[in-house]
This record gives C-alpha cells, structure tokens and sequence, in this order.
C-alpha cells in the first residue's frame, strides 16, 4: 500500500519550466522538479526536518495570460533523494482544485509543445497570440512601393499627393510626385517666407519658450554632399517634396538644429574636413548642431579623442557649443573633461529598452514597458556627476513612454532594435550571402540605396548594420498628419519632451 501511494513518481513529468510553475514554502522559493496529478516533487538547500505548512503554487495560464495560485496542503510527504548539494522531497495531494490546476497546465504545456514540434514559427505564434502569420507572406516590391504603403496607413501619402497636385495646378510648378522625378520651380525664398508667415501665427497662439526645438537628422555621406552644396532651404525643400514626413513635420516652423552622425554605424561619421565643412556652414546658417557618434571600436580611440580635443579647439575660437551624442561608454570618459563645450547626450544605443514592431502581439501588460533606467533619479545622478550627461534620446517605438522630468530629445518616426558590427547588408550585396559577415572596415555607403525589406504590416526595414521599425501611430498623436502645431506643442510638453528629431533617410 506504502508503495502504490508513490507510484506516481515514477511516471511525473519532469522539469517544467520555471515560468509556467512556481513553487513557494514558508515564504522560501522552491523549484519544481516533477509534477503530476497525485502530487510533486521539490528540490531544496537546506534539509527540511518536518513538513506542516501548506505550500503556495503558482500555475500559468497561457490562456489568461496571468498566474494562478493555488494553496495546497500536502497529504503526506517523503524525502526522496539527498546529495551533497541539495535535498529532493516527494509529497502527495488529493485536493481537487490542485488536480484541475495540473490538468489544464499539461493540456496547454502539451499543445504548446505539438505547435513547437509541428509548426513553423509563424503558425506558433499565430495559434498562441493571434498573430497574423499570413500577412507575413506579402512583401513590397521595393522600399519606395513599401514607404508608399506605409504613407497611405498614416494618412500621410493620398493627402500629400492631393495637396501637391493641387498646388501644382495653381501655380503651374511640377514637383516630384509619386516616383516621377521632375523639377520645381518654387523658389526657396517663397518657401522660407511661407515659413516665416507660418511661424508668426503661431506666435500668436502659443509661446516660442514653451515650443520643441525642431531637428532634422543628417546620417549618411549623401547628406552630408548634399549640405555643402546646397543651400539649406533648398536641401530643405527637396526633402520636402520626397518625403511627406519631412512635409509635416516642418511644415510650421524649419528646424533649429542639424543632427551629423550616425547612431548605429561609425563607418557612417564624415571624414573630418567635411565635418569641420559643414559645422562652419551650420555656424552662418544659424543652426545648432548635434554631433552622432556610434560604438567606438578598440583601433579608433586614439583618432576618436583626437577629434573631440579639436572640436573641443573650434568652439572655443568660435564662442558657441557643440552637443555630442554618446553611443558608447569609451566616449562618455573621454567627454568627461570636455563638457564645457561639448554637451553629452545619452543616445539611444545606452538607453536601452524593449523596441519590437511585434510588441502589440506581445501577451502580457505592456504598461510594464513604459519606463526604464532613466526613470530612476538615482541613475540619472550618477550620469550628472560622473560624466556630465543631463541630456537623453529617445526613439518613439510603437507604445507609450514615460519620459522622466529631463531634457528629453525624441527621434522620429523610425527607430532601432537590432545592431551588429557583422554588417549583413554589405554580406548579402558583397558575398551574395547575408550570413557571410566579416568585420567591415569600408563599404562606400551601401545602405544609402540599398536595404533589406521585410513583410509589409511589420512596418520593418534593414539598413545597413541595424534594423528598424515605424512607428506609424506617432504621427497622429502628435499631431504631424494633421499639420496641428498646436497639438505637437501640447503632446510634448505633456510627454516632458523638449525637442524633435526627423529622420531624413530615403
């Protein structure tokens, strides 16, 4: 009779994984080596001389998405095992409530399992979150036609294409539209006094002390041509007619500030007399400037703190200042000593947070997802004394964000969620292979006009060494689709967010 009450170890299922059961007693955590109906195995440190408490478990409902607990008092118990680690202990349940709880883990651990074994990843993910695998077989036949689509789901495209239609009958200009490259023949002089007209209303409606600081985001040697070459309201109102992003968001008011660099790819920074080119350029225009610099790999520490002691020169013979994002932690202590004209900013490769174009599919509360370490005033201390960093960027990443109350900078609409320094593009266009990746040391700028696509709902993009999402909502909540300037100043300074950066790529 002793041994049939104990058959049931024999045959339970071993090792279920940690977050779908958790086992507590007197308060101690323990871990759940075999279960069954009958009852279940638990694994200790110390050696326990007498059970009399009940047991708290915790078992995950995939269904519900949630933890159930259930307390359960042990009918009998045995020590089954002992090393010279740890203690293994057998105890068996007759509680009904424990046996329906087990019941229904199997049945979903089971299935889960079948799904796991039988099923690609999308019908997994399908079955489990209600994730649309199938739109996952459309795919756009270039990233101009995907842009395209992604324009039209914001709203963006068909009234772009309906306003500069319906300018182009007025004043007899032809403009770039829906992929026909033609020339225009607005002046920059009546774009800038558009602008300026634009900008004095809005003076009557809110103050400019209280507006975002707008920026537009220059991060390719293509840009950076076309910088020097242009003047800036005609680099601007290229843009302009192109992207319908650009169109909105500078619709009121022409940027304040130019952001140089890239984030994610330090083959990507301007050579130096470019760059000293163009800080001289943005000096006569009136224009601060944001310096972006990426990782800072082992060979170029040297050539990287020679550079910032001669940007640290310039803006002493000049008078002004220079902000320098900071994307690595080498940077951030070679900027340390320097932050008397050259102001850091933690950029967005060191603000770290969940950024997925599948989180809405994510089971669980996102509302989790709202903060992270900068919201803790102790660590953004901790930046102020050790390395003078008081300033952040952010990417808007597809669900709300609890800014802390700082000077937050946030990028827009496009931001990152992976980045190698295995390029994959330059593998797939040079190797043919984008699996063949090697560490690369010059490229020419092969992200500038290509990328990798993915399906089109995963509002997803790769470019260059990084990967990218869209956030397609962003635009609407801060009023951008709609020209509503007064809703953007409304939305940022509810959001504590001090300026605006637009991506000008592609």
């Amino acid at each position: 009779m002793e041994q049939e009450l104990w058959n049931w170890t024999e045959s339970a299922v071993e090792m279920i994984p940690f977050a779908l059961l958790a086992g507590f007693y007197k308060e101690k955590e323990i871990r759940i080596t075999k279960l069954s109906e009958e009852g279940f195995c638990f694994r200790t440190l110390q050696k326990i001389e007498k059970i009399d408490t009940d047991f708290v478990l915790s078992f995950y409902d995939m269904e519900r998405d949630q933890y159930d607990e259930r307390t359960v008092s042990p009918e009998c118990w045995r020590l089954e095992c002992q090393t010279e680690f740890f203690y293994v202990y057998a105890v068996t349940v007759t509680q009904e409530d424990y046996h329906q709880a087990v019941r229904k883990l199997f049945g979903q651990y089971d299935r889960y399992i079948r799904l796991k074994l039988e099923a690609n990843d999308g019908l997994l993910a399908e079955t489990l979150t209600g994730y649309p695998a199938k739109k996952d077989e459309k795919f756009a036949d270039s990233f101009v036609e995907q842009m395209q689509n992604w324009y039209e789901e914001t709203g963006l495209n068909k009234e772009w294409e309906a306003e500069t239609n319906k300018k182009c009958a007025e004043t007899g200009d032809v403009m770039e539209c829906s992929g026909v490259e033609e020339k225009a023949k607005t002046k920059p002089e009546q774009e800038c006094q558009r602008n300026l007209e634009q900008e004095q209303k809005q003076k009557r409606k809110s103050s400019p002390e209280n507006e975002p600081e707008l920026a537009l985001e220059l991060d390719h040697p293509e840009q950076y041509a076309a910088f020097l070459e242009q003047d800036f309201a005609e680099l601007l109102r290229h843009y302009k007619t192109k992207n319908p992003i650009i169109k909105r968001c500078f619709s009121h008011k022409n940027p304040d500030r130019i952001y140089i660099g890239n984030a994610f790819c330090p083959l990507l920074f301007p050579e130096e007399t470019v760059l000293f080119a163009m800080l001289k350029k943005a000096e006569k225009q009136k224009l601060a400037v944001t310096l972006t610099f990426s990782y800072v790999r082992e060979e170029q520490l040297e050539s990287t703190e020679l550079l910032l002691q001669k940007l640290e020169t310039w803006c002493a013979s000049q008078g002004t200042e220079l902000e320098i994002a900071v994307n690595d932690w080498a940077m951030a202590d070679m900027l340390k000593e320097r932050t008397r004209y050259l102001k850091p900013c933690l950029g967005t490769l060191l603000n770290k947070r969940k950024k997925d174009p599948r989180m809405a599919y994510k089971m669980g509360d996102h509302r989790l997802l709202e903060e992270n370490s900068l919201n803790a005033e102790f660590y953004r201390d901790s930046l102020d004394q050790r390395f003078g960093i008081t300033r952040f960027e952010w990417e808007s990443c597809g669900y709300d964000q609890k800014l802390p109350n700082t000077r937050n900078h946030l990028h827009l609409p496009f931001y990152q969620t992976n980045t190698s320094q295995y390029c994959t593009l330059y593998a797939g266009v040079r190797q043919r292979d984008r699996g063949k990746q090697q560490l690369v040391t010059a490229c020419g700028g092969l992200c500038e006009t290509a990328g990798y696509l993915y399906p089109e709902h995963l509002h997803m993009v790769g470019r260059g060494n990084s990967l990218f999402g869209m956030d397609t909502d962003i635009l609407r909540e801060t009023g951008i689709a709609d020209q509503d300037w007064e809703q953007t100043v409304t939305y940022c300074r509810s959001h504590r967010i001090s300026r605006l950066v637009v991506a000008s790529w592609w």
